[in-house]
């Protein structure tokens, strides 16, 4: 049998050290979560804030999915239409579309917060946060689509459309799963910006007294410190987010997007 020479050794090396430098926090944080003030282990931690960050982690999870679903119902004809067609001003909607990402997250929270105070009033209420996080995310939803539409091959739709298939068919049945890729990167993204946001959630929870999940966390860390009940709720928001992605691509992405597959 060959021996692995040096630089093999060295890639694992490297493969192994990178790895370990990044799960370390997650392990710590999981650990901790455990831990009781007299330093026994036990689960009390999680039955102990049960009552109140649940509820806030269930806002983020809806206010995650909202931002999910309305982005890509706007960036998938959008990415089209910018793929596809030829129009004046076609660089100025792109740009206009993208501008968001191009500012800095807290002056655009609070450009917002400014506009909902003077003009839509509505909007100091759950549904800011829906309208800030959808056009705040829709930058990543978006580059991700105009990726995949700009990636695929028209003839496997000109050939279904020769064939007979009506567009609706042909964009399910062939356009939709070539793209399956592009889309599901930026669902993922931007479900998991979303669900962890921070600087805009915190920025709206003054004028509007509601308290995402994040927002919760950094509460309790600057009133209580890094006590074991925190970890829990930190430890709770990783474990959702990599239970949904992982749902996400085995049931989406090698079922329904056949561009994916990751399991």
């Amino acid at each position: 049998m060959r021996r692995p020479d040096f630089s093999t050794i060295v890639s694992y090396a490297y493969v192994i050290i990178v790895s370990f430098i990044i799960i370390v926090p997650f392990v710590i944080t999981f650990i901790r979560s455990f831990m009781t003030p007299d330093g026994t282990l036990s689960i009390s931690n999680y039955f102990g804030i049960a009552g109140v960050f649940w509820p806030k982690v269930w806002l983020s999870l809806q206010l995650a999915i909202y931002t999910v679903v309305l982005d890509l119902v706007v960036t998938i004809p959008a990415a089209y239409a910018l793929t596809r067609f030829d129009f004046k001003g076609k660089s100025a909607v792109l740009l206009t579309l993208m501008g968001v990402w191009y500012v800095p997250g807290i002056s655009y929270a609070l450009s917002l917060i400014l506009s909902f105070y003077l003009i839509y009033k509505a909007c100091l209420s759950i549904l800011g946060f829906i309208v800030t996080y959808v056009t705040g995310f829709l930058p990543i939803m978006l580059l991700s689509t105009i990726v995949a539409f700009r990636r695929l091959d028209v003839s496997y739709e000109e050939a279904a459309r020769c064939l007979g298939a009506s567009g609706l068919k042909t964009f399910f049945h062939v356009t939709l799963p070539l793209i399956g890729p592009g889309i599901s990167s930026g669902v993922i993204l931007t479900f998991i910006l979303s669900f962890n946001e921070f600087i805009t959630a915190f920025l709206l929870a003054g004028p509007t007294g509601i308290l995402t999940a994040p927002v919760k966390v950094f509460d309790d860390i600057s009133h209580a410190g890094m006590y074991g009940f925190v970890a829990a709720e930190a430890a709770i928001l990783q474990l959702i987010s990599l239970t949904v992605i992982f749902l996400y691509l085995k049931i989406v992405g090698t079922r329904y997007l056949k561009g994916i597959v990751f399991f």
